[in-house]
């Protein structure tokens, strides 16, 4: 049997992944998410590697 390795998985490659602001360490969930309006959301990250703390908005495309 011969085992595989990929550079990254697949489950990494199928979704967006945001990096820590402060390590680098991949984060997957936001602590908590809130939508701002019809075309923002804002998310709250903590980092469990280093305890950093940080915020993102995403911006939707008007419909």
């Amino acid at each position: 049997m011969e085992l595989r390795t990929r550079s990254r998985p697949d489950y990494l490659q199928s979704r967006p992944v945001i990096e820590c602001a402060q390590c680098g360490e991949q984060l997957f969930i936001p602590e908590w998410s809130e939508y701002v309006d019809d075309r923002r959301a804002r998310h709250l990250w903590r980092c469990e590697a280093c305890g950093y703390i940080f915020e993102t908005t995403v911006r939707f495309a008007a419909a």
